[in-house]
């Protein structure tokens, strides 16, 4: 049975039975860790777009990580989230995942295979977007010395939006790169990947320059990404982490090719198909007291595939737009972990974000300002 035939099977209901047995099951020799995160926050631009549609939202989840021998690990997790003013957008997901590590310690190369299902359920306004879908993969690394080690991946993933005829995709993801200690503390990692996916959309016949019209039957579209990230990261002082990064992406695609307009947006399944250069630093500083925190920020610049709008509601007419956004983010993030008699810890958290976007296609020039607090309990 392939993963998206056992994902399809596996309800969010499911997921959290299985969460629950497998915890019931686990016998006292074997490591189990649990933990549950409740919080909340506000979103002044929730769909990422000149609306600046903002609401306040909570969030209440369980995760367990279980440990049968030193080299498996089993987890899974569920998460319900609600929305005071946009009820529907209000979502339950859930996910499985498990991770073995199938060489010996001593060695110096390792191989960890990998595999993960999960589900996500919105309201009735936006079904649209339930999905449900699973990866299976492998990591391998190699230790050349003390200050070098080789790694690669490989996975398939495959991600079904259950409530709707297009959207869906599958694919194949290679990645391989090299991390290199020099002058003592300075890390430097090179990594590159290539990405191929194949997404199902309408058929859509030319009829003009500019125009098409789209015919009932749907197609899977194939399309190509490759990508290189040089990241550089190193210690200042005893307490403080810097890391700086750049990366291009590129997509490699027919000339024709387009996309429908609605899913480029908030919780689109084509948000993925952009090119370009991206930036980003940070910088984490742990004070005393067990108190961390964490300021990042970011820059892209991405062209992303023509996008096909509808004319008319009741229209089958066509037209193309392009859409290139220039997008700045900045976040800050603090916490504090405490620990209790049982050795169990508390870690309370406070996370403000600002994101821009400035972009080609009025409706997506936007701001937004987010702000959240949770409690994360070890159980």
């Amino acid at each position: 049975m392939t993963i998206e035939r056992i994902a399809m099977k596996l309800s969010i209901p499911k997921v959290v039975l299985i969460l629950a047995a497998i915890l019931i099951a686990s016998n006292l020799s074997a490591e189990v860790v649990t933990e549950a995160t409740v919080g909340g926050g506000y979103q002044s631009n929730l769909f990422n777009d000149s609306n600046s549609t903002g609401d306040k939202y909570a969030s209440i989840g369980m995760g367990m990580k279980y440990y049968p021998s030193g080299s498996t690990q089993l987890a899974a997790g569920a998460q319900y989230s609600t929305f005071t003013n946009y009820g529907d957008l209000s979502n339950l997901t859930g996910d499985l995942s498990v991770t073995i590590i199938a060489t010996p310690e001593t060695s110096p190369f390792t191989l960890a295979l990998t595999g993960s299902m999960a589900a996500r359920k919105f309201g009735t306004l936006y079904k649209l977007y339930d999905q449900v879908g699973g990866m299976a993969g492998a990591n391998f690394s190699y230790r050349i010395t003390r200050w070098a080690y080789l790694q690669s991946s490989v996975s398939y993933l495959n991600n079904n939006y259950t409530n709707s005829d297009f959207g869906s995709n599958r694919g194949v993801d290679i990645a391989t790169g090299v991390n290199l200690t020099v002058l003592g503390s300075n890390s430097i990692a090179l990594k590159m990947d290539y990405s191929r996916r194949s997404f199902d959309q309408p058929t859509l016949i030319q009829t003009g320059s500019n125009n098409s019209s789209t015919k009932s039957q749907s197609t899977a579209e194939i399309f190509d990404i490759t990508g290189v990230l040089l990241r550089y990261s190193r210690p200042l002082g005893e307490r403080t982490g810097l890391n700086l990064s750049i990366g291009h992406r590129q997509l490699h695609v027919d000339n024709d090719y387009t996309v429908l307009g609605y899913t480029i947006d908030y919780l689109s399944p084509w948000t993925n198909l952009w090119e370009g250069m991206n930036y980003s630093g940070g910088l984490k500083h742990i004070f005393p007291k067990q108190i961390t925190a964490e300021l990042s920020c970011a820059y892209f610049d991405k062209s992303f595939i023509d996008v096909i709008e509808l004319g008319e509601v009741t229209s089958e007419t066509y037209w193309r737009d392009t859409r290139d956004d220039q997008l700045t983010t900045l976040s800050f993030s603090i916490s504090k972990a405490v620990s209790l008699q049982n050795g169990k810890q508390l870690t309370p958290s406070i996370y403000f974000g600002y994101r821009k976007n400035q972009s080609s296609t009025g409706f997506f020039n936007y701001e937004d300002l987010s702000a959240s607090i949770s409690l994360k309990i070890g159980l």
